[in-house]
């Protein structure tokens, strides 16, 4: 019923665009007639104030010779070709072309259309959906998943930490800490909960220790003094405060408690020693020796420029800065060793600093991007491959 009514207006509309154009050679010898017959007032109406002497033989003269003139030309105006076809026979024959093509277009959409098909894919994708393959495509429908899983369960704290974890993935970080707060809500003993929550609180304020980060790594570690990220993160504090020292102290001694296999102690030496290069602090006797794991990890390749590039503990705690610049002065670390990568890109260390720093600094698609970069830069070294491929997969890069 529906198509029936929307193909009559259809028809109608095609109608009255139609009759206008049937009638346009009537109208305009109507209009012809409508002048001829005016400029033949106009004559009569000269002769009688001529007669009556209101105007002057010479002017009533003049006045006649130029509507006569007029009068000539209106009749030498071509006259337009008779139409072989009547005026109802030509309104018949333009009705039945519309509703011929009214018909046809509704009964080849009837046979070829689908109105309940969805919209095209390009369609979609142009208005946020991912293509399939894309590198985020697979953290975004994680997150989809985990939203909805979390509206059902909202008494899930893993499900919360996960949904944390997949916001931080794509540069969500006031959500990703929204998310670990509510699992460490929910699961109050447990401190890695509550350091997540503080370290995304830390990211989304751009580097910045905020009372709430530090009220939630205090928190982590009364629950448990030994949690790693959150005595880093209160070391960033100190510094960020003014006290050097005692963040030198602190950073320290969390190396010294570092486990051998600690995955994130390679990271914090390079910090703590870059630090105290910069700063022109002696460290001799002070750090623990290095594992032959951390050896390679800190003193590998150096970058083109001959100084390493900036690991994702720098990005998270860059000194005694306001946040502006702070901010200011990591983007331009991470884009300058992007730089220097396009240019000597045989640099492994360089790839993998380069990929953790852009996952801390929420930038997921441009570290996928890295990832793949670099994938191609080794794509004939499987054992290099196969590092590279770990650390992202560490690191959290979409598609890795």
């Amino acid at each position: 019923m529906l198509w029936m009514i929307l193909t009559l207006m259809a028809a109608l509309a095609a109608v009255g665009l139609a009759i206008p154009l049937v009638r346009r050679h009537d109208a305009a010898r109507v209009a012809r007639g409508s002048t001829a017959e005016v400029l033949k007032g106009q004559l009569g109406e000269i002769e009688a104030q001529a007669a009556t002497g209101v105007l002057p033989p010479a002017e009533a003269e003049a006045l006649k010779a130029d509507v006569k003139r007029r009068v000539l030309a209106e009749g030498r105006k071509t006259e337009a070709p008779s139409r072989p076809l009547g005026e109802r026979t030509l309104l018949i024959l333009a009705l039945g072309l519309v509703a011929v093509v009214v018909l046809a277009a509704t009964g080849l959409y009837l046979k070829l259309g689908q109105p309940t098909a969805a919209s095209s894919p390009t369609l979609a994708q142009g208005q946020g959906a991912l293509p399939p393959g894309h590198p985020g495509a697979d953290t975004s429908a994680m997150i989809g998943q985990l939203e909805a899983k979390m509206k059902a369960q909202p008494n899930d704290p893993e499900g919360w930490r996960m949904l944390g974890w997949s916001y931080l993935q794509v540069g969500r970080n006031a959500e990703a800490a929204s998310a670990y707060g509510r699992a460490a809500d929910l699961d109050p003993h447990n401190a890695e909960y509550r350091s997540a929550e503080g370290e995304a609180t830390v990211l989304a304020a751009g580097g910045q220790i905020t009372p709430q980060a530090e009220e939630a790594f205090r928190k982590a570690v009364s629950l448990d003094p030994a949690d790693p990220r959150a005595r880093y993160y209160l070391a960033v504090e100190k510094d960020q405060k003014g006290d050097a020292k005692g963040a030198m102290d602190d950073w320290i001694a969390l190396l010294k408690t570092a486990p051998p296999d600690a995955p994130w102690a390679p990271q914090v030496r390079a910090f703590v020693e870059k630090i105290a290069a910069d700063r022109h602090i002696d460290l001799a006797g002070r750090l623990p020796p290095a594992t032959a794991a951390q050896a390679a990890e800190t003193q590998g390749p150096p970058s083109p420029s001959g100084a390493p590039g900036p690991t994702s503990d720098q990005v998270a705690a860059a000194g005694q800065m306001s946040a502006a610049d702070r901010q200011a002065m990591i983007a331009g670390m991470v884009e300058k060793q992007a730089v220097e990568l396009k240019a000597n890109p045989r640099n492994l260390e360089g790839w993998e600093r380069l990929i953790r720093a852009r996952m801390v600094l929420g930038q997921a698609a441009a570290a996928a991007q890295a990832y793949r970069d670099a994938a191609k830069t080794f794509a004939g070294s499987p054992g290099e491959l196969a590092t590279l491929r770990q650390t992202a997969t560490s690191a959290g890069v979409p598609g890795a």
